[in-house]
């Protein structure tokens, strides 16, 4: 099991993964409620992630909890890491550069655009909610393809 997180200064984008990289749960909370989610994913409670995830696609128990999270090395990261560090979580600090642009190419994989928008270059298309969570997943996506 692969867990991740995007830091902001208000907000992070978190996701849950197989060891393969597929995508469990992803959601994106307040960076006040960053304790509460590490206590989540610390103490194997679904129904808190599945409470307030965005997505959610592969069915798996969270038999093996992650061994670490990674986190992207951005806005906020400092603070995020130190508050993640606090609950007992080992954290591994990776670049980010890019994760926001290949978040959102990650939600148009999930949500094709349909009707006219389907013509247009997706890079011209704009996601209707934040991507923090997708860019979480792209962290793991890069993670994995770089170990």
């Amino acid at each position: 099991m692969l867990a991740a997180v995007d830091p902001g200064t208000e907000k992070f984008g978190w996701v849950l993964c197989t060891d393969d990289g597929d995508l469990i749960f992803s959601g994106i909370s307040v960076i006040g409620d960053i304790e509460l989610w590490a206590g989540a994913i610390l103490s194997g409670n679904l129904g808190y992630l599945e409470k307030s995830a965005l997505e959610r696609d592969v069915l798996a128990d969270m038999i093996n909890m992650p061994e670490f999270i990674i986190a992207g090395s951005g806005t906020g990261s400092r603070d995020c890491v130190a508050r993640l560090k606090k609950t007992g979580l080992k954290v591994r600090v990776v670049p980010e550069s890019y994760s926001s642009i290949r978040g959102r190419e990650l939600y148009w994989d999930i949500h094709p655009p349909g009707g006219i928008r389907k013509l247009l270059p997706r890079s011209m298309l704009v996601p209707p909610r934040s991507v923090d969570d997708l860019a979480a997943w792209s962290l793991v996506l890069h993670f994995l393809k770089n170990r």
